[in-house]
């Protein structure tokens, strides 16, 4: 029987099935398990579950495309048996310790007995002398006789398939000692372990690599055993010779693979567990701070505060002047630690960040800059990360590796997670900004491209557009807009990007309408580059955008947005100017931001149904069915939308906000 069992308890279970009558032969691996299957018979398989490399279950499954009908016993932990019994094993057997091998033993035998047949009578058929020497001649494997009577036991017969296994011919080997097969690597415990078994008259199999003349080596399972004359003296010395390289080559891959996923196993263990603190760490940093510089300089520190980071930094890429103007910095020299850099004179992972917006590594042998080298700052690697939001990015971070496997793929994406959960942390810090400043700069913007949504609204309605706002629920977004319309309203939906059209209020041939779109573009991607949208206009056209921006910010930015999504951007005027009360869209954008999807379903179902209306139209219970939520449900989220909606409208009234 074979038995693939991990070392800690292999020889205990072996033990117990060989003190029942079975010749076991024990391996630690699947694929040793598959190589040794196909070089030998077996009455049975018993295997347990947790094994280097490839589990028992993938082992039972392999060995049922090669041997369908040999029985397996599955000998793991109960929490395995339902998997084992799909994978169609013969037996399985609960580990428990010692008490569990007398069932492992029971079920072998239960699952390798068999009926023994009643043989006939052949004793006159009885092979000749002759025949059995040509059978030996013909045995498909090699078979070899020495005699030990003779000086240095000389080899004197060999059958063909010695010959053709060894490479070796009758003559080269008829008269010398069969260890001329023996060559440099060959194992000197090995040879030991043959001459101390002849020398003490006893049988011996090993695994011993022998050579061809040519010099190819080759692993034979090598078996010598006394043959005794009547007067039990050792007359000749028979060897079996099988070739089993292929098996040893697949057990010396089998092993390689399970130490390089011990090996990946144990690299990915120490990342995270360095990540992960980093990780933390800048959390905390973003969680708790709301100045950008002091959130640059405290991310560098508590990266460098790490293992295996030798220095980080984070800069500002400006695209036109093509300079990085650093902002935080941790590990750098005092020569390092200029303001501004031409970003031609930084490593080329500086340079392919900017322009691709991808997390970009180096090795220091392929560094050589001016300035932020990986070498000059004792470091073996450097990764930079775009500090991204969306399109926007505001920032680069530069980290450096202390040694050649820091920085690699894997580290490198959660590096860049960190990125964005930065980049996100800053978009919030702007926002937060703009929304707060005593000044501004209010920014215009002409765009002369039919494609623009509001411009194809009202070249269908014949007749100017305003943005009044968003909401997005879900994947779901609607497009607030007035416009007058002198007849009715033609159907919008004709239009590509809008899939329904909702009418909030008309009267006097004004009308507000909810477009519901499959794309929030461009007023998503304009709050998501820290914009305050102000007003929006467009006919057929052209369309006037006006938004407010920080003091600081890059106006040219939102023009190279503008200008990858249409034709005909120009900037028509930018001023600054102390901050104006909010408008009816930023109210109902800054109410969104603080709504659930469900709170804010709730109130527009409510409207919608005349809930607010006295008398009511109708009532709550009603309204919950239609949203598939219970009363109950239904007024906890009405409630919760109304505190928040009088909240803001407060706040907004107060100045506060």
């Amino acid at each position: 029987m074979l038995l693939v069992h991990s070392r800690d308890e292999t020889e205990r279970v072996a033990t117990a099935l060989e003190e029942n009558g079975c010749q076991v032969t024990t391996v630690e691996t699947a694929t040793s398990a598959i190589a040794t299957l196909s070089n030998g018979e077996f009455d049975c398989l018993v295997s347990e579950y947790r094994l280097r490399g490839d589990d028992g279950l993938s082992l039972v499954g392999a060995v049922r495309s090669v041997a369908e009908e040999l029985p397996v016993v599955m000998y793991a932990d109960r929490a395995f048996a339902d998997d084992a019994f799909e994978r169609d094993v013969d037996r399985f057997v609960a580990k428990n310790g010692t008490a569990s091998h007398a069932s492992l033993v029971d079920e072998v035998e239960t699952v390798t007995s068999r009926t023994e047949a009643v043989g006939r009578d052949v004793s006159d058929h009885e092979p000749t002398a002759s025949d059995v020497v040509r059978a030996i001649d013909d045995a498909p494997i090699g078979i070899s006789l020495s005699d030990p009577s003779l000086p240095d036991n000389p080899t004197v017969y060999v059958n063909d398939a010695w010959e053709e296994i060894t490479g070796f011919d009758r003559a080269s080997i008829l008269g010398r000692n069969p260890r001329i097969l023996q060559g440099p690597a060959t194992d000197p415990e090995i040879k030991s372990a043959l001459s101390e078994a002849v020398d003490a008259e006893q049988p011996v199999t090993v695994e011993i690599k022998n050579y061809r003349p040519d010099g190819t080596p080759w692993w034979n399972e090598l078996s010598i055993a006394p043959v005794y004359d009547e007067s039990d003296d050792p007359v000749h010395y028979v060897g079996f010779q099988k070739d089993v390289t292929d098996r040893k080559t697949a057990e010396r891959l089998a092993e390689e693979r399970a130490a390089k996923l011990i090996e990946e196993k144990e690299a990915l263990e120490r990342i995270l567990a360095r990540v992960n603190g980093v990780l933390n760490e800048i959390t905390h940093v973003l969680v708790e701070e709301n100045d950008r510089p002091v959130i640059d300089q405290q991310v560098c520190d508590e990266i460098v505060d790490a293992e295996g980071y030798g220095a980080a930094w984070i800069g500002s890429a400006d695209s036109a002047s093509r300079a990085l103007e650093l902002t935080g910095t941790a590990g750098l020299e005092t020569s390092e630690q200029t303001e501004s850099r031409s970003i031609a004179a930084l490593p080329d992972a500086v340079s392919t960040a900017a322009e691709t917006n991808e997390i970009a590594c180096q090795s220091a042998r392929e560094c050589d800059a001016d300035a932020l080298d990986a070498a000059a700052v004792g470091a073996r690697r450097i990764a930079v990360v775009p500090l991204v939001y969306g399109r926007k990015r505001y920032g680069l971070l530069g980290i450096y590796g202390e040694t050649e496997s820091a920085l690699d793929a894997r580290e490198r994406r959660l590096f860049d997670s960190i990125g964005t959960m930065i980049g996100t942390r800053f978009n919030a810090v702007e926002m937060s900004k703009v929304l707060t400043a005593d000044r501004v700069v209010e920014v215009t913007m002409s765009i002369d491209d039919p494609a623009f949504p509001l411009s194809a609204v009202a070249a269908t309605v014949e007749a100017e557009v305003e943005y009044v706002g968003r909401t997005t629920a879900g994947e779901e977004t609607e497009l607030f807009v007035t416009t007058r319309c002198d007849g009715p309203l033609p159907d919008l939906t004709a239009l590509p990007f809008v899939e329904a059209v909702r009418e909030v209020a008309g009267a006097d041939d004004v009308y507000t309408l909810a477009l519901t779109v499959d794309s929030a573009s461009p007023f998503a991607e304009l709050t998501d580059y820290g914009a305050s949208i102000s007003r929006v206009t467009a006919n057929s056209s052209r369309a006037r955008l006006t938004v407010d921006l920080p003091l600081e910010y890059d106006v040219r930015s939102v023009l190279e947005l503008l200008e990858s999504l249409y034709d005909g951007v120009e900037l028509r005027s930018r001023v600054e100017h102390d901050r104006r009360e909010r408008t009816p869209g930023e109210f109902a954008s800054d109410l969104e931001q603080q709504l659930t999807s469900r709170q804010q379903a709730s109130l527009e179902a409510a409207h919608m149904n005349g809930y607010f209306e006295w008398p009511r139209l109708s009532d709550g219970e009603e309204i919950a069915k239609t949203l598939g939520i219970t009363r109950q449900t239904f007024h906890q989220h009405l409630r919760a939308a109304e505190r928040k909606l009088v909240d803001t409208y407060v706040e907004m009234s107060n100045g506060t906000s």
